[in-house]
């Protein structure tokens, strides 16, 4: 099961890095065309960046549940063998 989380988590990470540099991207080209003339292929690239917003958003909220129940399956021998609970546990 942890490789699975590891990779789910792994892409979420990735896409959540790349989808703001692509939408930066096709907001770019939308304004382009739009300075062209080309009002459809301007608005057909505002709504793909809409997309990949949603797609980002996503991908964010992933993240963020992959690697709390990635910390939740963690086995309790590995949470307690950390050296700074033991270092608290003698102060």
């Amino acid at each position: 099961m942890s490789s699975i989380l590891h990779r789910v988590l792994t892409w979420s990470v990735v896409l959540g890095l790349f989808l703001p540099v692509v939408i930066v991207l096709v907001l770019s080209l939308a304004g382009l065309l739009a300075g062209m003339g080309d009002p459809a292929g301007s608005k057909f690239c505002l709504r793909a960046a809409m997309g990949l917003g949603v797609g980002w958003a996503s991908a964010v909220v992933m993240t963020a549940v992959v690697a709390g129940v990635s910390i939740l399956e963690r086995p309790e021998s590995t949470i307690s063998e950390s050296p700074e609970i033991d270092s608290e546990r003698d102060a």
